[in-house]
Order: C-alpha cells, then sequence, then structure tokens
C-alpha cells in the first residue's frame, strides 16, 4: 500500500527532532513514486539512509543500491567487507543496475496499469474478488471465491499451461506484473484460471 508522502515528512521530522537516523526500505520505491506522480527524490529526502532494489520492477537479475552520507556509505562498506559481502569482477552485474535506473524506472506505470488490468480481467470471470484498497501499482491481491477444489491440481494445471503460482496465503494470492507481462500473457493466465474453475 502505497502512503502519502506527508506520512514519510511526519515520521522523519519526529524522528530528527530526537536525534534517530531514519533508513528507508525502497525496495519499490520508484513504483511508489509512479504511483504518486512525484520523483523518487521527494520521497527520499525525508530520510537519512535507503535502500533501492534493482530486481523488483526494474528487471536487473540481482542486486541493490543503498544510498546515504558519505560516513554511512563508508562504514556501510567496511561492514560488508567484513562480513564476506564484497564482490570482484561485478562490473556484469552493474551493468543492468544502469539499466534499471536510466530506463527502466520510466516505464512502471506501465506496469501499474497491466495489473489493474488483470485485476479486471479476473474480477470479470466470476470467480476473483480483487482487494482494490490495494491496486495502488504492480501488484494483485485477490481470492477465489470457489471453494470446492484442489488448490495443488490448480497449480498443475496452471504449470501445465505455461503458469507458474505460489500456493494462497491463509486464502490469499497475489500476482505480480512486470516488464515481461504483458496484456496478452494475463488473458491467457486469465483464460486459463477461468476454464480449470468452470470445470471443476
Amino acid at each position: 500500500k502505497v502512503v502519502p508522502v506527508s506520512n514519510m515528512e511526519e515520521v522523519y521530522l519526529f524522528s530528527s527532532d530526537r536525534g534517530i537516523p531514519l533508513h528507508l526500505d525502497g525496495a519499490r520505491i520508484f513504483n511508489a513514486a509512479a504511483y504518486l506522480g512525484i520523483d523518487a527524490t521527494s520521497i527520499t529526502k525525508y530520510c537519512d539512509s535507503v535502500m533501492v532494489c534493482l530486481s523488483k520492477g526494474l528487471c536487473s537479475p540481482v542486486g541493490s543500491i543503498l544510498a546515504g552520507s558519505k560516513d554511512f556509505i563508508d562504514r556501510a562498506r567496511k561492514n560488508r567487507k567484513m562480513m564476506g559481502g564484497g564482490m570482484r569482477q561485478a562490473g556484469y552485474l552493474a551493468a543492468p543496475g544502469i539499466i534499471s535506473m536510466e530506463e527502466m524506472t520510466e516505464r512502471l506505470k506501465s506496469d501499474h496499469d497491466t495489473a489493474a488490468y488483470f485485476a479486471d480481467c479476473l474480477e470479470k470471470t466470476g470467480y476473483f474478488k480483487v482487494d482494490r484498497d490495494r491496486l495502488d501499482i504492480n501488484m494483485v491481491f485477490c481470492r477465489i471465491l470457489k471453494e470446492d477444489f484442489d488448490q495443488e491440481k490448480m497449480m498443475e494445471y496452471l504449470f501445465a499451461n505455461m503458469i507458474k503460482i505460489n500456493p494462497s496465503h491463509e486464502g490469499e494470492l497475489r500476482f505480480v506484473t512486470h516488464y515481461w507481462i504483458n496484456r496478452e500473457k494475463v488473458r491467457h493466465a486469465v483464460r486459463t484460471f477461468k476454464k480449470f474453475l468452470d470445470e471443476v
């Protein structure tokens, strides 16, 4: 759920007044910025350090960026090395990270639109209830309304049709759209779900 920037500002002012550094786990910060229609710096100005994930929505195979003051980063590098986190010849991982930051951040709204389309298609089958309150970015949370079916058989059926999903958590499924998920693939997934649920 994307929260207003005013929430960040309030927490930041509270912590700053008390001399408490504020770290932002910004795994999907660019998704939040795209949803709010602002630049990511409008969010990060209300924290002392931030971590950004380059693989969640930004298409890098692995990697994250840690940003903060020079002193903070110097200490982070030292601690990383002490814990065995250093890497050599890491340029092949840095290259996709550059593409993530320079190109992929600008296309995230497309993923959000695809998620909204996915949600609409799921609900039109009559078998799904989508949590619209959490349909902010590129994730769709939903529940299957039909109860008398075998979840394991459904997963096997989907897998046989080139769709791999995790089991539901307390009855809830989560779908995440990204660069490689387009509307054609969404329609294929929804048709496959509907066909299985029609037949059980």
